[in-house]
């Protein structure tokens, strides 16, 4: 009797210590955040997604409070590292998030609430190395909607293009075939003509469109695109490849042709101004 007594005891031990250790090894064990830093990477998965690591201070600290310390650390480190990362995406061509907080106080203001926006998806901490790690993510959709009112009147205007209004129905979506050119995504991916003249801008959508999240997508692969497309209500695209970039690589540059067939679709199907549009990159 004493013999079962003393094994019922040791497995009552067991289980109390299999339910204590994971509460802090599951969130370690559970999937941990992709890091997604690469702007290309960020355009094309439309998160930008990055890990800060802190620890707690030297001194006489509590377990919990040396987890807290180290946690609030890694926060800290977190949000300067999405700051320093969304700092070097292109707004437009050379232009880059930083040039344009630096040269506008409206703009700075927008980013500064777009970093204090950023979800906490992660944090982990290990007791044995006192480590912790906080994982950061902004969806660049956000990103784009966010700003846009604002960096628009910071950039300069091209005319708009006027081609010849052919009543056509069809196409309602846009992919841009932009692989092997050069092509650089940025916030405002204009698409021009030869002449200078801009068949789509960004930077001229209703703020009702950003504010919903209607920023142009991107992908690596033309069916990945068609699929993105069709979660935009677009079940018939128009693809058009890209032969160049304009002055500015952010910029894609269509011949009068191509022009010409973009506009008209665009009559009946206005996915330009509803960003119903995907670039493909390398």
């Amino acid at each position: 009797m004493k013999k079962l007594l003393l094994f019922y005891f040791w497995c009552g031990l067991l289980a109390i210590s299999l339910l204590a250790l994971p509460l802090e090894a599951r969130a370690a064990d559970a999937a941990i955040p992709e890091e997604i830093t690469g702007a290309r990477e960020a355009f094309i998965k439309g998160v930008l997604t990055v890990k800060g690591e802190g620890s707690a201070p030297e001194g006489s600290f509590s377990h919990a409070q040396k987890r807290l310390l180290a946690l609030r650390a890694a926060k800290i480190a977190a949000y300067r590292e999405i700051t320093e990362r969304l700092d070097g995406v292109a707004v437009s061509g050379e232009t880059t998030v930083f040039n344009a907080s630096a040269s506008s106080d409206e703009v700075r203001t927008s980013v500064q609430g777009i970093i204090t926006g950023a979800e906490v998806v992660k944090e982990v901490y290990d007791p044995e190395t006192g480590i912790g790690e906080v994982y950061l993510t902004l969806r660049v959709p956000d990103a784009f909607g966010a700003i846009l009112p604002v960096i628009s009147g910071t950039m300069p205007q091209l005319p708009e293009y006027r081609g010849i209004a052919i009543a056509q129905s069809g196409p309602d979506g846009l992919i841009i075939d932009a692989r092997g050119i050069g092509f650089k995504p940025a916030l405002l991916n204009r698409i021009v003509t030869a002449g200078g003249e801009v068949v789509y801008d960004p930077s001229r959508l209703s703020r009702e469109v950003a504010a919903r999240g209607g920023a142009p997508g991107y992908t690596s692969d033309l069916e990945k695109a068609r699929e993105l497309l069709l979660q935009k209500g677009s079940t018939n695209p128009l693809v058009v490849n890209a032969g160049r970039v304009s002055k500015s690589p952010s910029d894609i540059e269509l011949d009068p042709t191509e022009a010409s067939v973009v506009f008209a679709s665009n009559q009946s199907g206005r996915f330009l101004e509803a960003a119903r549009i995907i670039f493909v990159l390398d």
